[in-house]
């Protein structure tokens, strides 16, 4: 008999080794994410000035007083927008916007203007007219102005239809109170007509130059400012050392390509509109719990937060303000500084992230194959044959060569990085089931393989173009779809299972596997189509869920409390039981969802890493906890009553 290299345990002492190199490799890579994340653990809240304005005519107060209330409360900046011609034929602002035929007759006269041309009239009363002037003529060449009755007439050479839904003029009130108060500005640019994109640049280009306080702007409307090229507006971005707000759910043209464009100075931006809060119903505590959640979980560096359209109150002015000082103190009491936010300066994960990427591959991809074609005896328990030195010196070998992939080819590093997120999920998922006859090593050795393969795919991917999801990566559907199937598939050759899938083939269906292949086909098609679909989302999960984030800060996510560690516990006592053996793999495969979902969360890169780990040992506890639960119901409720009036139903 040939001697091996290594006793029987060497297995064991190599995925040991493994997982420590694992957490060794991506904590190196990670390093400067978590500087970042820790550098960076700030959130602005922005008001808009249209609503400081509304406030201040509603209560009798000046813009400025309003804007000392909410800074002392917690308001970071202001959001000033440039007015299209629909808002400001509204009279958002107190200025004449129509036909040229509503002018001063002086006015008409002077200017021997068409009756249908848009025309403003700024009378003497209204301050910034100077820059509006100015402005104007960078935005409009041939705009013609006359002084008439006190004020100024303007004639623009564009109709009112045209002029509709483009923009006009900024609202100079909200950027004149910016500058004198040293207020950071959030900037939404509008659209424009075709033929006027160079002039609306250059024009914002001297709006940058006469307000310093502009820090951040973001195109508004359908389509973006100068779509489909949006290089010049990107480039008069940069030059104006500007950043660029990345709206979150945003559907606009052109937006994708300006964040890429404007790329590393892009802050991410969460805003739920007057129309969207009335559309959804969504009511005061929910809206400070979605803002906490989105710079929480999501990274979102800006907060616009507008005062209530819906619900009514005696003082809607102290409502909003108590409003904004209890979204500031739930942003403080979760080590979120309040303060205008700095964009990411860029970094690379280089070699170690790479290597620590190929090695939870490559390793969890051999580990799957080996228990794939080794014969049932041999991974018993778990344990497998001893590893040579050949072997280990094999693995270094494929590590390293895929190492210098995933660093150097870019498709290589997409599929690598998906294909990890799949193996790992499995290996985890293998250990846990194996370890039925020590459940409490498997449990934990199951969450630490996930913990630290979640890394490692973390450690190559954290650079601010997948946390700012410029990029995407491209393996969170598979890793909910492709473990199922491939423990499955294992499972039936390996005999987990009492038959192959031959034999499965062979025979009759019987009516209660057929039950559960429907069960659990409608459940991977429900996991599939909710990923990333949260407006399909029950209302009383989403109670779960608040209830959860209140109670646990870091909440868990419902395949790992609900369903996988809980299916994990049940399926330990059936197995040591010798329960249901042609049903039982039904647990098997609701706890490889689990740990499908673990390894997710490290997927999903715009997340904080510590909020990650905080959700992942949560999952555990509380999903332990509910298996528990299960197992007491299913032994001394569900098992009773079996006995007692299962045959009956048999026969």
């Amino acid at each position: 008999m040939k001697k091996k290299v290594f006793p029987s345990t060497a297995g064991s002492n190599l995925g040991i080794a493994v997982v420590l190199l694992l957490f060794l490799f991506s904590g190196t890579a990670l390093l400067p994410r978590l500087q970042a994340e820790k550098t960076s653990r700030n959130a602005g809240i922005v008001i808009d000035f249209r609503d400081v304005a509304s406030l201040a005519s509603a209560g009798g107060k000046t813009a400025p007083d309003i804007w000392s209330d909410l800074s002392e409360r917690g308001a970071a900046g202001l959001m000033v927008s440039e007015l299209t011609g629909t808002q400001l034929s509204l009279g958002v602002v107190p200025v004449y916007y129509g036909p040229a035929s509503g002018l001063p007759e002086g006015a008409k006269k002077a200017m021997s203007a068409p009756m249908s041309a848009a025309a403003l009239y700024f009378p003497g009363s209204f301050s910034p007219t100077k820059q509006a002037l100015v402005y104007l003529s960078i935005r409009f060449p041939g705009m013609r102005s006359a002084p008439s009755g006190g004020g100024t007439a303007v004639v623009l050479p564009r109709t009112l239809e045209e002029l509709l839904l483009t923009g006009v003029l900024p609202d100079f009130d909200g950027l004149m109170l910016a500058e004198k108060m040293n207020i950071p500005v959030f900037y939404r640019a509008a659209p424009a007509l075709p033929g006027d994109t160079a002039q609306s640049i250059e024009a914002l280009v001297r709006l940058f130059d006469d307000f310093s306080s502009i820090r951040t702007i973001a195109p508004s409307g359908e389509t973006a400012l100068g779509f489909p090229d949006l290089r010049p507006l990107a480039g008069a971005v940069k030059k104006g050392g500007k950043s660029v707000a990345v709206v979150e759910f945003s559907r606009q043209l052109g937006a994708p390509q300006l964040n890429w464009l404007a790329y590393p100075s892009l802050l991410p931006l969460h805003s739920v509109t007057h129309e969207e809060m009335l559309s959804r119903n969504i009511s005061r505590p929910a809206l400070k719990e979605r803002m906490l959640r989105a710079v929480k979980e999501r990274s979102v560096r800006l907060l616009v937060f507008r005062p209530s359209a819906m619900e009514s109150s005696a003082d809607p002015y102290g409502t909003f303000l108590e409003e904004v000082g209890d979204l500031s103190s739930g942003l403080a009491a979760h080590g979120i500084r309040v303060e205008w936010p700095e964009p990411f300066s860029p970094w690379r994960t280089g070699i170690i992230g790479a290597l620590a990427l190929s090695l939870a591959f490559v390793y969890s991809l051999l580990r799957y194959l080996q228990r794939f074609f080794s014969p049932s005896g041999e991974v018993a328990g778990g344990r497998f044959p001893g590893v040579s030195r050949n072997g280990i010196v094999l693995l270094g070998v494929i590590v390293l060569a895929s190492t210098v992939a995933v660093r150097f080819i870019p498709s290589a590093a997409r599929i690598v990085g998906a294909l990890a997120a799949v193996f790992v999920a499995a290996e985890a998922s293998f250990i846990a089931l194996d370890g039925w006859r020590r459940p409490w090593a498997g449990l934990l050795g199951s969450f630490l393989f996930a913990v630290a393969g979640g890394l490692a795919i973390a450690a190559f991917f954290s650079e601010p173009a997948f946390m700012l999801r410029l990029r995407s990566f491209s393996g969170v559907k598979a890793t909910l779809f492709l473990p199922p199937l491939l423990v499955l598939l294992a499972d039936l050759r390996r005999r987990e299972h009492p038959e192959s899938l031959a034999e499965i083939f062979r025979r009759p269906p019987l009516w209660g596997e057929l039950f559960l292949l429907g069960i659990l086909l409608l459940g991977a098609a429900l996991v599939l189509f909710r990923s990333d679909n949260v407006q399909f989302v029950p209302a009383f999960e989403v109670k779960i869920r608040d209830f959860l984030e209140r109670v646990l800060v870091a909440r868990p996510r419902n395949k790992e409390v609900f369903l996988g560690y809980p299916a994990l516990l049940l399926w330990y006592f059936v197995r040591k039981a010798d329960l249901w053996p042609r049903y039982r793999e039904v647990f098997r495969m609701a706890t490889v969802f689990g740990f499908s979902s673990a390894v997710n969360s490290f997927c999903h890169f715009h997340t904080p890493v510590y909020f990650i780990l905080f959700r992942q040992f949560n999952g555990l506890w509380t999903g332990v906890l509910a298996g528990m639960i299960g197992i007491l119901i299913l032994r001394f409720l569900i098992l009773p009553l079996w006995e007692k009036y299962g045959r009956l139903v048999a026969e």
